[in-house]
């Protein structure tokens, strides 16, 4: 039993020892701050290498970041000058629009003064022709005094405009007096109305008011009923202090 325990030791002091031992192997021992600068290292490295290869690889794929930054950057002008140029021309489309507005508004102011002063050229034509024909001819009446170019038109729905010309044959004196006018009307359900100015409405007795040599010209409105229609004028001149009617004139429509 002894015998065999001491071939074992010295088979394994062999094995061990002997030319068929182990072979040695030498390591070096890294301490854990040495191995944390190297991975530091690496790291660095590798991300700088993915970084750049990245970038090359878009370079190489036709994507460069600085170009298209200088064009983001250029367009980016291009939009914000459009728009002041887009403010510009609102504002000029606004300052145009109230320009023609406001020569719109003083061609019909125009428009309204030339019909006015048009009209008031008639009316002197007109009165200018009278005259001439009165100084030939004595169409005054018997009392000197005449009622010419009645007229009478509806100017609004309920307001009826008038005009007459007043003259005196012989113009030695002022005469001073007024005129009267009769309305007849013929209202709803064929209903006959009078009116009676300047008694019925007071208002008229200026317009009515009658102070010249030679000759003036009468001109008003009076109110109507609602959706009474004029049928006959009737005008009547009077001097002042008295109630005798010295001229007078009638007008059909």
């Amino acid at each position: 039993m002894a015998l065999i325990r001491s071939e074992r030791l010295m088979s394994n002091l062999r094995r061990r020892f002997g030319v068929a031992a182990p072979k040695l192997s030498v390591r070096t021992h890294w301490s854990w701050r040495v191995k944390a600068t190297i991975s530091t290292i690496l790291l660095a490295v590798f991300g700088w290498l993915y970084y750049t290869g990245f970038d090359a690889g878009r370079l190489f794929a036709g994507f460069n970041v600085g170009k298209v930054e200088q064009e983001r950057a250029k367009m980016v002008a291009e939009i914000e000058t459009l728009r002041l140029e887009n403010e510009r021309f609102k504002k000029e489309r606004i300052d145009l629009t109230n320009a023609a507005q406001m020569a719109q508004g003083a061609k019909d102011v125009l428009s309204k003064q030339l019909k006015d002063l048009q009209e008031e050229n008639t009316r002197l034509k007109e009165e200018t022709s009278f005259f001439e024909k009165l100084l030939g001819k004595n169409v005054a009446g018997k009392n000197g005094l005449a009622i010419q170019r009645l007229q009478a038109e509806r100017e609004t729905g309920d307001v009826y405009r008038f005009r007459a010309l007043v003259v005196q044959g012989t113009a030695e004196n002022q005469f001073k007096g007024r005129m009267q006018l009769t309305a007849q009307l013929i209202g709803p359900n064929d209903r006959r109305i009078t009116i009676n100015l300047p008694e019925e409405q007071a208002e008229l007795q200026p317009a009515l008011a009658l102070d010249f040599k030679a000759y003036q010209r009468v001109e008003g409105t009076f109110k109507v009923p609602p959706n009474a229609q004029l049928k006959t004028l009737s005008a009547r001149v009077t001097p002042a202090g008295s109630k005798e009617a010295k001229a007078q004139q009638s007008l059909q429509l």
